[in-house]
């Protein structure tokens, strides 16, 4: 006799608890998640999750789910240990929900990424590598651990290659990182404590990693519009900025593109340097400006060693290569050498060797740079192309200055998480504003830089339809 479904569900989740995979602790999926997951209404859902909370197996939270109870996991499980309690006590927390799931499906071949925030694979110049590489019988090649402030061939080419922008430095102001990201988790480690307040642009990229948030330190966001409408009054001169510092993505930001004025840019310059607050500036966009010669970088306007400027090959190059750097005080730089040499000895050596050779040679990297130009100003209008078609009586957005993204704003509100879960059972992924800001619930981050160009339109013209499907339910 085929058991009813609510007890196959109660069976199955004792199981997994039995098994460990379920630990004491541990979140259940949502009850929607489980209903599709056993393909059952929500009612059979509800009725299988009451009678194990009546057994003491599991307890609900207010407003956070349920959860398998400590009390009675080891009932089930005698002599494996509770993973999920050092996991629980952790400082380091797991990625929200769509950060997770994107992290899952972006290994998906067979999802169209609609906002992935790297460049396609066939834009990366692998058979440029193999030639460096090919070529390096005459050149000395190691794959011991590198210096600590990082491989002297590759400080000397990044000193010659921001000097183009104005950036005036020597090898002893630059550390290589494994990224910029890595370059972001250094400076958190080693310059902020918990008293720090980071101010940062509103909606950003920051907000969607987890790289400050151990430390417990503030993150205070100013919305882009509020800078630009009170450049002149950015800080109060009543408020104690203390060991706090100002995170901007100035060109080219992530996620909305925007990009300061000259005067702009002077203005925020100025005016943290009067408060003693220093800047992160992440430029690693900065090369993909597209409307002309690119804007210069906030460091160059740096008198005082005020700036630590974060670059990187990762937008620009390739992702895989792992290879960033930043730029900074020689007394600072020197403290976040040694703080990279704890964590990991340093970014791979053979990375930095490719690194080096490719911007040494003009042939590899300016060429390289302006044909992905020209292909991402195709991209783009192709894509904007379809977003006018489909979605202007949806949304706004503005023509992006350069890089990878498009901000795109609903005009009526939505469930945003309704419509990233329907669009992923149509093989469509996004990235929702929310990532970027608690106050973007109702915007997209999408990327021209990853999806094949033959896929763009058919891939809007589908979403567009979901996105209409879910407005006329909540009607």
């Amino acid at each position: 006799m085929t058991k009813a479904k609510y007890q196959q569900i109660i069976d199955d989740i004792l199981l997994q608890i039995q098994n460990g995979t379920l630990e004491a602790n541990m979140k259940l999926p949502t009850q929607r998640d489980l209903a599709t997951s056993y393909q059952v209404n929500r009612s059979t859902v509800i009725q299988a999750l009451e009678i194990l909370q009546s057994y003491g197996t599991i307890e609900s939270k207010p407003r956070l789910g349920y959860f398998v109870s400590d009390n009675k996991w080891n009932t089930y499980i005698k002599d494996n240990i509770q993973w999920q309690s050092y996991i629980s006590h952790s400082s380091s927390k797991n990625n929200q929900y769509f950060i997770q799931r994107i992290n899952e499906l972006e290994f998906n071949p067979n999802l169209y990424r609609l906002s992935t925030g790297e460049l396609n694979p066939s834009l990366i110049p692998n058979q440029q590598f193999k030639k460096i590489l090919d070529q390096s019988n005459n050149i000395p090649l190691t794959s011991n651990y590198e210096y600590p402030l990082g491989n002297l061939n590759l400080r000397k080419a990044i000193v010659k290659h921001v000097k183009q922008w104005g950036i005036d430095c020597t090898v002893d102001h630059i550390c290589i990182t494994s990224g910029a990201l890595q370059g972001l988790k250094l400076i958190a480690d080693g310059l902020l404590v918990p008293q720090s307040n980071i101010i940062v642009e509103s909606p950003s990229y920051i907000h969607s990693i987890r790289t400050w948030h151990n430390i417990h330190a503030k993150l205070k966001s100013l919305p882009i519009s509020t800078i630009k409408s009170n450049i002149n009054h950015l800080f109060s001169k009543s408020q104690n900025y203390r060991h706090s510092l100002f995170y901007t993505i100035p060109t080219c930001h992530n996620p909305t593109q925007h990009s300061y004025s000259a005067e702009e840019r002077e203005k925020i310059v100025q005016q943290c340097q009067q408060q003693n607050i220093p800047i992160v500036e992440d430029d690693v966009y900065g090369e993909l400006y597209l409307n002309g010669p690119r804007p210069l970088p906030l460091k160059t306007l740096d008198r005082n060693d005020n700036i630590l400027y974060l670059g990187s090959l990762s937008k620009t190059v390739s992702p895989g290569l792992r290879i960033g750097w930043i730029i900074g005080k020689p007394t600072v730089i020197s403290h976040l050498a040694d703080l990279k040499m704890q964590n990991d000895y340093g970014a791979s050596s053979i990375s930095q060797y490719i690194a080096a050779q490719w911007l040494t040679n003009p042939q590899y990297h300016q060429c390289h740079i302006q044909n992905l130009k020209h292909e991402l100003l195709v991209k783009r209008d192709q894509f904007l192309e379809s977003l006018a078609q489909y979605f202007t009586d949806l949304g706004s957005w503005n023509t992006p200055e350069g890089s990878f993204y498009i901000w795109f704003e609903l005009y009526h509100p939505i469930d945003m998480k309704a419509l990233f879960d329907i669009a992923i059972s149509h093989h469509i992924l996004i990235n929702p504003g929310e990532i970027y800001s608690e106050q973007a619930k109702q915007a997209i981050r999408f990327s021209y830089a990853y999806i094949d160009t033959s896929k763009i339109d058919t891939s809007l013209k589908q979403l567009s339809q979901l996105i209409i499907h879910l407005q006329q339910q909540t009607k």
